[in-house]
């Protein structure tokens, strides 16, 4: 009887290990589905969420050489193959993280209904502050897992010098706690060849974006992985998935409830100096539901919001033609938080932006907040004319 309660006891750990591993949605059901579809001729939808590297900077031409639009080739051609259309969508960013994918994965991905999503957020990651990234990379996969039956690659790309700098380690934690397959372009490259080099990957002192070449060799390692999945899938009835079963989160779920707040939906209860406007990114533009915030170039113009949640930041656009904002939480308590630089202006951004979250508040329950909003009183004479501004407020709730 021992023995049996024993085993017992064994197989429902055992059970309770795959829960929390996400195994009780099947391994690889979900990209098994997708090749299904694609094998039975059905129409399925494809998209990539990311930054630079994903809209295809430094290929020329994009739209040709780049590794989305190389894969998104191979795609198109394995459905020609099975009479099933390909709709391919590329929703890069460029210079944007995996905070400004929270904000567009509504509008730019679950709204396409998709079969098959690539991330791409491993490079500018690891610039966006620790305590958020883990929270907003999750909150992506999770929301694509709990919101349709899409499959998801991971995709991790690196700098050019040693030791190859990129956020894959963190990423690398959650895909496999979801059984998301990834692919690795240093380990790719550095599996073919231990003595390898990136530096034909790059041009000149670029150490980011990669060339054609570098396009043309992670397009490689991801059409490699695909069609190993390929190989792995069966042609077999569609696989139910329970979306009620995805594991427990690692992280806090804040950003699982996002509302992204800008000028068009949600009016300050006071306004002293600032103006409907701020800098749009023209590839947000092209993909739709771009919107803009505010900015002043009035020294202590602020701006005051009223917002309900549990987490509460800021997205901002960089350059050397801004000035920098401040910005604070008033809580229900009357309590305020530290005041956060915003800073606006960064001096080598000289021709082109740049974009940037900053989070506010991270507290244990939802509340009523006060957000302040301030044009920098102190800035340096060079700094005179020119605008600070915010692009939008991300408010969470932990459920």
């Amino acid at each position: 009887m021992k023995k049996a309660f024993g085993i017992i006891l064994i197989i429902i750990s055992i059970a309770t290990k795959l829960f929390a591993s996400g195994e009780n949605e099947m391994n690889n059901a979900r990209m098994n589905n997708f090749f299904n579809k694609i094998k039975n001729e059905e129409t399925v939808t494809v998209v990539t969420l990311g930054g630079s590297i994903t809209t295809g900077f430094n290929s020329n031409p994009i739209s040709v050489n780049s590794w989305a639009a190389q894969t998104g080739k191979w795609l198109e051609d394995l459905g020609k193959k099975n009479n099933c259309k390909v709709n391919f969508y590329n929703r890069g960013v460029s210079g944007t993280d995996s905070a400004f994918g929270v904000a567009r994965l509504e509008d730019h991905v679950l709204a396409l209904n998709p079969d098959f999503v690539i991330i791409e957020y491993a490079m500018n990651d690891q610039w966006l502050d620790g305590k958020v990234r883990k929270r907003t990379y999750e909150s992506i996969v999770r929301r694509i897992l709990k919101e349709t039956d899409a499959a998801i690659l991971a995709l991790f790309v690196n700098e050019k010098n040693p030791p190859y700098p990129s956020n894959q380690l963190e990423q690398e934690e959650i895909c496999k706690y979801y059984n998301i397959p990834y692919v690795s372009w240093k380990e790719c490259v550095f599996n073919e060849n231990p003595a390898a080099s990136f530096s034909g990957y790059f041009d000149g002192e670029e150490a980011i974006h990669p060339n054609n070449k570098g396009h043309e060799k992670i397009a490689e390692c991801i059409i490699a992985k695909l069609s190993q999945l390929l190989a792995l899938s069966e042609n077999t009835s569609k696989a139910e998935l329970n979306r009620r079963e995805i594991p427990v989160s690692l992280n806090d779920t804040d950003f699982e409830s996002i509302q992204y707040y800008h000028s068009k939906n949600i009016v300050p209860v006071e306004n002293a100096g600032w103006e409907k406007s701020s800098p749009v990114h023209p590839e947000w533009k092209k993909h739709g539901n771009s919107h803009e915030g505010w900015q002043t170039n009035v020294s202590g113009a602020e701006l005051i919001f009223e917002v309900t949640g549990s987490t509460v930041g800021i997205t901002y656009c960089e350059s050397d033609q801004f000035r920098d904002a401040i910005a604070w939480i008033e809580r229900e308590d009357g309590s305020v938080t530290q005041k956060i630089p915003l800073l606006c202006y960064v001096s080598y951004r000289n021709g082109y932006y740049g974009w940037a979250y900053k989070e506010l508040v991270n507290d244990d329950v939802v509340q009523n907040y006060k957000l302040h909003v301030q044009c920098s009183k102190r800035a340096p004479k060079s700094a005179e004319g020119k605008s600070c501004n915010i692009t939008g407020i991300l408010v969470g709730e932990k459920k």
